[in-house]
């Protein structure tokens, strides 16, 4: 790619062989599967190491939404994040950045593709960036975040958004995640999924259709639906409409 620069934050990730970065007057030899974070503004060029193919997993993040997360981590106004290194070398986030864009792929709810690009970017601030804001601490939360579990159980198959959520509680959304993962064991988007399912079984064994479930517990659709299903309740919602069916059966 010839010498360009973005507007946004870009985070990059090349897999399969490394590659050649220019950057701030130094050229890096970046590894596969090594996450480069490349300033806004900042003139950049890359050239691949080789001709094979790869694939180049790459993320960009508005400033604003940057400077937003990095008061959140704060729990106080703070200025821009600026990462001096380019190169990541920690594998934990090497990884994360990876799951996450392979989750993006999917069709998962706004609610999680929220929180998943807040705690990357959380994570990305406390470990990469030049002097990193301490985490504000966890206090007393019970109260506000059992009104979220409240609120998602009463609207388990409605899309909300963790900016909504966070109003609900009158925290910010990432002092709301990690309290509610805190208490719970699980962030908000996991926990709607499995009410989602709960509900799911109770409509599947009085009868309704598979698609039609899916369509009434929020789902985007049948097979997303079916991995929810099958990853939570160990079967298929087909086989538990079987099993379910063959217990009736036998207590009858």
């Amino acid at each position: 790619m010839p010498r360009h620069f973005h507007e946004e934050l870009e985070l990059g990730i090349r897999q399969s062989d490394g590659w050649q970065f220019n950057y701030r007057g130094a050229i890096h030899s970046v590894p596969p599967d090594t996450l480069v974070v490349t300033q806004p503004g900042e003139a950049h060029q890359a050239n691949s190491a080789s001709d094979q193919d790869c694939t180049f997993r790459g993320l960009r993040v508005g400033i604003d939404l940057l400077q937003q997360v990095a008061t959140e981590v704060a729990g106080h106004k703070t200025a821009l994040p600026f990462f001096p290194m380019p190169l990541v070398h920690d594998r934990d986030l090497n990884t994360q950045i990876v799951q996450v864009h392979q989750a993006l792929e999917q069709s998962i709810s706004g609610l999680e593709q929220q929180t998943l690009i807040l705690e990357l970017l959380a994570q990305l601030i406390l470990r990469c960036a030049e002097n990193p804001p301490p985490q504000a601490k966890l206090g007393e939360e019970r109260q506000p975040v059992e009104r979220i579990r409240a609120y998602l159980e009463d609207h388990y198959n409605q899309e909300v958004s963790l900016e909504q959520l966070a109003q609900i509680a009158n925290l910010s959304s990432f002092h709301l995640n990690r309290s509610f993962r805190k208490t719970f064991g699980m962030p908000p988007h996991a926990y709607q999924i499995q009410v989602r399912i709960l509900q799911a079984k109770r409509l599947l064994t009085k009868g309704w259709s598979i698609n039609k479930v899916a369509a009434e517990t929020g789902f985007a659709s049948q097979s997303h639906f079916g991995s929810h299903f099958k990853r939570l309740v160990c079967v298929t919602p087909r086989q538990y409409i079987q099993d379910s069916k063959n217990l009736i059966d036998f207590d009858a």
